[in-house]
């Protein structure tokens, strides 16, 4: 079930996040709500704007970005008592003003208000060095000047920029109107072996509404600004729980990346083209309707790309609910307990084995293993690395806490 602000005792349950917004942006606000909509019970934000009209390098364009006018939005949200505000604006990457300018506008919005501050910027440099990217790409909706203006500032920074695509727009409106199609290519024309990642320093072009596709065609995370700034705000008011959907950055979570390993592990062990981990703990933002762990075979489909079916209702899980043993199907299209229609038909899975995971009478999770080339017989070496990658699994979840 999805989180419902009415389940609040008051709203003083919520982290409250102040973003200081450039006044023609109209991506950046729903965007940033709808991702959150995971977690609506636990934090809201909060916004003010300062004029922005334009993006180039102009002294015009530039002198929009004051940091008083910025300093001054954020007094003005310091009054809603909030717990954290951000200037959601990448200015100082490209600008020419310089990584300094951000470091003083953070100091300076955290001295006025007493509340801790950071940047788009700040926070885009924190995940190139927690993941430790030396060599990205970039693109974004920008002219000349500011695309060359982030090369320099990422390259004064020690950062090997690899290549840029960009739109050659100045209009701010312009850039959240762009088609995803659009956005798409340039995404793939900014692409390069080399590139460890494709950097999106613009916090009102809509690269979410793709991030996760693109990721999964490019093989590569994208560090988009506006993703970007919500996961500093995250951290800033200590909600730790994944995102899903919206990209690596906001799914990253520790657990989650050991479940993936041991999903790795047994995808190889039973010569498989998929396995998956689906997890109802809500406190956690798992739900059994996303795939929260995965691995795939290359050339396979990811499933947590796709979260439309409600699990709960299929004839396969129902009978993991009833039986408490794993289902193992060596022909899915004959197979006495029906697997999805969907699954088949818009997967190709022709076998498949299931393995749940109780938490006293209740089943709250399963691993899936999926064959697509044929229908196939599973051996009993791979029925038992199905049941030990579960006990695996149920092991982690118990020594992080996640269940008891």
């Amino acid at each position: 079930m999805s989180p419902s602000m009415k389940s609040l005792n008051s709203l003083r349950d919520l982290k409250k996040v102040g973003f200081i917004v450039p006044s023609s942006n109209t991506g950046l606000e729903p965007l940033t709500v709808s991702i959150a909509s995971q977690i609506v019970d636990r934090l809201s934000f909060h916004f003010a704007r300062v004029v922005v009209q334009t993006l180039d390098t102009d002294e015009k364009s530039v002198g929009q970005f004051n940091t008083d006018k910025m300093v001054a939005s954020a007094v003005l949200l310091s009054d809603a008592d909030l717990d954290a505000i951000l200037w959601n604006g990448t200015s100082g990457s490209w600008s020419g003003k310089g990584l300094q300018a951000d470091v003083t506008l953070s100091a300076e919005m955290e001295q006025a208000t007493g509340l801790p501050s950071s940047t788009s910027t700040l926070a885009q440099i924190e995940v190139l060095e927690q993941y430790g990217v030396k060599r990205f790409s970039m693109a974004g909706p920008y002219v000349d000047g500011p695309t060359q203006g982030l090369v320099n500032f990422y390259s004064g920074l020690g950062y090997e920029v690899v290549k840029t695509s960009q739109m050659n727009v100045r209009d701010n409106v312009a850039f959240a109107n762009t088609p995803v199609s659009r956005i798409k290519e340039l995404l793939r024309e900014a692409d390069s072996p080399e590139a460890e990642c494709i950097v999106v320093a613009c916090t009102n072009w809509p690269v979410a509404l793709v991030i996760d596709e693109m990721e999964a065609e490019l093989g590569k995370p994208i560090y988009d600004s506006i993703c970007v700034t919500l996961w500093k705000a995250l951290k800033m008011v200590d909600v730790k729980v994944p995102i899903h959907g919206w990209g690596r950055l906001l799914r990253d979570d520790p657990t989650l990346n050991k479940i993936n390993l041991v999903l790795a592990k047994l995808l190889e062990s039973c010569h498989a083209s998929r396995t998956t981990f689906r997890l109802d703990l809500p406190e956690r933002n798992c739900h059994v309707d996303t795939v929260c762990a995965e691995a795939c075979a290359p050339g396979i489909r990811q499933l947590k790309l796709d979260s439309s079916l409600n699990q709960r209702a299929l004839k396969t899980v129902q009978w993991l609910e009833t039986s408490g043993r794993i289902l193992v199907q060596g022909d899915c299209e004959n197979a006495e307990v029906q697997p999805p229609k969907a699954l088949m038909g818009v997967y190709g899975v022709k076998a498949q084995m299931l393995a749940p995971l109780f938490q006293g009478d209740n089943l709250i999770a399963w691993i899936s293993v999926h064959y697509v080339p044929s229908k196939r017989e599973w051996t009993e070496t791979e029925i038992q690395a199905l049941s030990s990658s579960m006990e695996e699994v149920k092991k982690l979840l118990i020594d992080d806490s996640w269940i008891s």
